[in-house]
């Protein structure tokens, strides 16, 4: 039997010890003080013993030639760029569970067997300790074991996918994005970032800033893109509206025309209807070409047009009638009458829609004027350069 297990043997025999000792004085107010000196006093020596052996092998190999292998030159593989053990949490796995098998566990069962509440209560929370010691090692061991297990699959790559990790690794997607965020929660890859959708990693520093930019760049694209789908959905509203009024405008003309053929061609309201139905026929024509003109027609067709629906419509029925009295033939007049100006309004309706066009035809023929008079090519352009030359 070695000397560091007899040391915990020793250690479980005075724990006992004092354990037997408070329950014959009925006294456990020191219980818990001893306990912790003798697990104090395991440590010590366990520390002492390491050290003492390692100055006696460096005191061998001052005066005798060890053979000793050649050091494995690390490699700084990005991933694995922190220093971190391959036997990381090997040490508090041995720790954690020696102390509390050997020496914590039968001093529990001893309390338990003597139904010793505080002596319970006190091991209990030492055993407690030493498991949570024991996992946290197990639990840094495999997180050692998985970093390098990645770090030597990935080897020079800055950033990687996870789902080509795991391919490589024959793990699930989750699996491996799962231990990717364990890795660098713990500080194991201290560098790393995610991206936004967590699917590809950035171990350095200038990945991740490259990730930052292409983001930027993607973003940019996308409200750029985001805009473009915009304005196609108010062109196509526009150009959906500008086609209805087109559509009830044409409705509006195919009415007209219908009541002018109820009317004789002998009524004078015959060829004021013709007149109308031209009006409105390049009206509608102008719009199509021109669709930002249909906003002048707001009015035209929510009140203009369906009075005069209206109007028409009552013109044609009393016009039926057989007897015709001082009422019907006062109101036929006055509807005559209205037609009048409303074939005025409406031409000069037509005519505004033609004014930005007007515009921009007098300011070309202004400009052209202007610069053939600068050129001499006007008989008023070679007048001013006939008294130019006679000045100097």
């Amino acid at each position: 039997m070695d000397k560091q297990t007899q040391d915990l043997i020793d250690a479980g025999n005075d724990i006992l010890k004092s354990v037997s000792s408070a329950i014959d004085r009925n006294d456990y107010s020191t219980l818990a003080a001893d306990i912790s000196r003798t697990l104090k006093t395991v440590s010590i020596e366990k520390r002492t013993t390491y050290a003492s052996r390692n100055y006696s092998q460096v005191r061998r190999n001052n005066y005798t030639y060890v053979n000793r292998a050649p050091q494995v030159k690390r490699v700084n593989y990005p991933f694995l760029q922190k220093r971190v053990s391959r036997y990381s949490g090997l040490g508090q796995l041995i720790a954690g569970a020696t102390v509390g098998l050997a020496v914590v566990f039968p001093t529990f069962a001893a309390m338990i067997a003597a139904n010793l509440i505080p002596g319970i209560a006190i091991s209990g929370a030492f055993l407690v300790a030493c498991t949570f010691i024991s996992c946290r090692g197990i639990r840094k061991l495999q997180m050692s074991k998985k970093l390098y297990q990645y770090g030597n699959i990935l080897k020079e790559a800055e950033y990687f996918k996870i789902s080509d990790l795991a391919k490589v690794t024959l793990k699930t997607d989750e699996e491996v994005l799962k231990d990717i965020k364990a890795l660098i929660k713990e500080g194991y890859v201290p560098r790393a970032k995610l991206d936004s959708s967590e699917t590809t990693c950035m171990i350095t520093d200038n990945a991740y800033q490259m990730y930052l930019g292409a983001e930027q760049d993607r973003l940019a694209r996308e409200q750029k893109e985001q805009n473009k789908q915009k304005a196609e959905v108010t062109r196509s509203k526009n150009l959906s509206k500008d086609q209805a009024i087109i559509a009830e405008g044409e409705e509006y003309v195919k009415f007209v025309r219908e009541i002018n053929d109820v009317i004789p061609d002998t009524d004078e309201m015959s060829n004021k209807l013709y007149r109308l139905e031209n009006i409105m026929n390049r009206i509608f024509a102008q719009v199509e070409k021109d669709p930002d003109s249909a906003e002048e027609l707001h009015k035209l067709m929510n009140y203009y047009l369906p009075t005069t629906k209206k109007l028409l419509t009552a013109y044609v029925e009393l016009d039926k009638q057989p007897d015709v009295g001082e009422n019907i033939t006062k109101t036929k007049k006055e509807i005559d009458a209205a037609m009048d100006t409303i074939n005025e309004a409406f031409e000069n309706l037509l005519d505004s829609l033609f004014q930005d066009m007007a515009w921009d035809i007098s300011s070309d023929i202004s400009v052209m004027k202007s610069m053939m008079a600068q050129d001499g090519l006007t008989t008023e352009g070679q007048g001013v350069a006939a008294q130019m030359q006679m000045k100097q």
